[in-house]
């Protein structure tokens, strides 16, 4: 008879499921986002899909420190007298594995947000995670605040390795689910049934006593649980859509007519030769980005540096380094399409009191004239947001080596200049100063 004994406790079977369904919901959602993020998909479901996938993940840590806590202080089912040692070991390790794997995948996961690195764009993008919107989550070992090589190198190795525990998690459920049939219906024993509610070894002749406390946990935790999975997947198929596809943003040089080892340098400002043929550059919106970085000060805990990013934008370049009286560049950015990851930010940014999208849907970066600056360059211009329009310069940098060019530049303004924020409620701890950066990389059309 498969009594209470040969059973689970109500608390690891309910702990048991809740972080199953935690981790096989996780895994496909961040599959999904990374498949958006290659098709260049910077939408607002892409986005709070980011804030969700972290969310649940914060959620499955500890939940299974609470599973581990609990399995080390409660006994467990033994498995049956008719299993051969090969296989008692082989269901120990792959325990011992799912709690390893339970553990170092959300564990990962928040070292790579921790690092505020983006590996897409191989450049510093700190987002702020907020745990369900509820309050926000500290970074591990102030990594944000690390060199720039230490965050990269912390961002790339975690990622690879969250990938990795991603796939090896889907291979052990795999393995885990096929033992558990195996035992039911071939081995007909109590396996399956001391983790699976109301299910009866087949060898059982009569039901289980029924223990009201256990029913009541069982139904309350599992209830709870199977609610807040509907909760994550009615917000999984109800996140806003792609909106229509941005036009795309051109890139032109004008190449000279030197050697293919002088070409493929970086731009010289001290360049004699003639001008020769336009090249035509991809820009790769994904490794490309406008953003924007401010202050938060607070007298009690200090200043906090938020990252952020408008998702929306197109650059039309035309760069000629022999003719820079007649090269341009104009910036447009669909100021809504603004965030830094914090949930509060996110809604009030479009609002009148900031950016006002709704009034003035785009800001405007349009140069009146690019000069030599040093190793790089200035390009002077005026800069539109809200209506206000301001001159402003925005030193930049321009390589181009072989098939690949990258541009990148940043300028700071004042938010008073462009009546952004000053009448919030907030505006006295928000710094005045505002640095917008700018990034473009592109590759070599055909």
């Amino acid at each position: 008879m498969a009594d209470t004994n040969q059973r689970y406790t109500a608390v690891a079977i309910v702990l048991h499921w809740a972080i199953a369904f935690a981790i096989l919901f996780n895994i496909p959602l961040g599959l999904w986002m990374h498949a958006r993020a290659e098709a260049n998909d910077v939408s607002e479901g892409v986005f709070r899909a980011f804030q969700l996938h972290k969310s649940i993940g914060l959620t499955v840590l500890a939940l299974s420190l609470i599973r581990i806590g609990w399995r080390l202080t409660h006994k467990q089912p033994p498995l049956p007298a008719h299993m051969p040692t090969w296989e008692k070991r082989t269901a120990r390790v792959t325990h011992f594995l799912f709690y390893l794997v339970m553990l170092a995948l959300p564990l990962t996961g928040w070292l790579y947000v921790s690092a505020g690195w983006s590996v897409h764009t191989d450049h510093p993008l700190v987002v702020p995670t907020r745990y369900f919107g509820l309050f926000h989550v500290p970074d591990l070992f102030g990594l944000s605040r690390a060199g720039d090589d230490l965050r990269a190198t912390a961002a790339f190795t975690s990622l690879k390795v969250h990938w990795a525990l991603g796939w090896t998690t889907l291979a052990l459920a795999a393995l885990h689910v096929l033992a558990a049939l195996k035992h039911q219906f071939f081995d007909r024993d109590e396996v399956m049934a001391a983790m699976v509610p109301g299910l009866q070894a087949p060898f059982a002749k009569e039901e289980a006593p029924r223990n009201p406390g256990r029913l009541a946990t069982l139904g309350l935790g599992l209830g709870f649980t199977t609610m807040l999975a509907a909760l994550a997947l009615y917000t999984v198929f109800t996140l806003p859509l792609a909106s229509a596809p941005q036009p795309p943003s051109t890139f032109q040089t004008v190449e000279t007519t030197t050697s293919v080892e002088t070409t493929t340098a970086t731009t010289s400002a001290t360049s004699t030769t003639a001008p020769g043929g336009i090249v035509n550059w991809r820009v790769n919106q994904t490794a490309s980005s406008v953003g924007f970085r401010f202050i938060y000060q607070d007298p009690e805990n200090g200043d906090t540096t938020f990252n952020g990013t408008f998702r929306r934008w197109r650059a039309d370049i035309r760069f000629d380094p022999n003719d820079l009286a007649h090269s341009s560049a104009v910036v447009i950015i669909q100021m809504a399409s603004a965030r830094d990851g914090v949930d509060i930010h996110d809604r009030g940014l479009p609002t009148p009191e900031w950016f006002d999208a709704a009034a003035h849907p785009t800001a405007e970066f349009r140069t009146t004239s690019i000069r030599h600056s040093g190793s790089g360059y200035e390009a002077a211009g005026q800069l539109t947001i809200k209506g206000h329009a301001r001159p402003v310069t925005l030193p930049f940098t321009l390589t181009i080596d072989g098939d690949h060019a990258r541009m990148s530049g940043h300028l700071s303004i004042s938010r008073s200049d462009f009546d952004i924020g000053v009448h919030s409620d907030a505006n006295d701890m928000i710094a005045q100063n505002v640095t917008i950066s700018v990034r473009v990389d592109a590759t070599r059309g055909p």
